[in-house]
């Protein structure tokens, strides 16, 4: 008797710890859901939600390779863009529909230029029993003039 209550008031004080560990997190907003239409696989333009870039995990962005960025195409699979240049940059998990990042760039005098990038998934993924693939289905960049990295270059 003595060991069940034990276990059971560890238990009750380890689900206690969770929770208030859960509840005092700052700038942990899922992003999955931003964008109307993302659960889709597609979105209209004028309807885009970029987080705010004072809730990125990752608060300076990354410094990436244009080629690599200009691999990212439709079809892409989430692996493959997590090779490519790494996880997002806010809260999204792996189901989520869209990912977002902070991207910086070298111009061609070597200052870095910041660009926000978007990438929708596509959504027939039914779940990783099933060995179904994230598929990229659209890519927006914030500014549009940042969309010059994602050019292939020979």
């Amino acid at each position: 008797m003595k060991k069940s209550a034990y276990r059971y008031g560890l238990l009750a004080t380890t689900a206690l710890l969770f929770t208030v560990t859960g509840c005092t997190q700052k700038n942990i907003t899922p992003t999955w859901h931003l964008t109307p239409g993302a659960q889709h696989g597609s979105v209209d333009a004028n309807d885009l939600v970029f987080p705010d870039p004072n809730k990125a995990w990752q608060k300076g962005g990354s410094i990436v390779n244009h080629e690599d960025v200009a691999n990212i195409q439709v079809g892409t699979t989430k692996d493959q863009i997590y090779q490519l240049i790494g996880t997002p940059h806010f809260s999204e998990g792996f189901n989520a529909r869209e990912w977002d990042y902070i991207l910086k760039f070298y111009d061609a005098n070597q200052n870095v230029e910041t660009c926000r990038y978007k990438i929708i998934f596509d959504d027939s993924y039914e779940g990783i029993l099933r060995k179904d693939e994230f598929y990229a289905t659209e890519t927006y960049w914030q500014p549009a003039s940042c969309a010059k990295y994602s050019q292939f270059t020979q």
